[in-house]
């Protein structure tokens, strides 16, 4: 299986943590917090999911280039 390389890994969590902030700051100045009790949830579920994979492959894309600069890794 291939893997995402770690160039790509770094740019799309990079694209989808700023997207999650976008939203996230979109949400509270347009008042989509406000929203009817089943849209609100789904809308906070959506950014809190794209936040949290687009942090953990930054976070993974730093980890993998950290380790082949040190050489510990093939």
């Amino acid at each position: 299986m291939k893997t995402i390389s770690t160039s790509t890994k770094l740019g799309l969590g990079a694209l989808l943590s700023t997207l999650g902030a976008l939203i996230l700051v979109l949400s509270i100045l347009l008042e989509w917090t406000a929203l009817t009790r089943p849209w609100g949830f789904l809308l906070g579920f959506f950014v809190g999911i794209i936040t949290g994979l687009g942090v953990t492959l930054s976070l993974a894309g730093l980890i993998e280039r950290r380790k082949r600069k040190n050489g510990s890794s093939p």
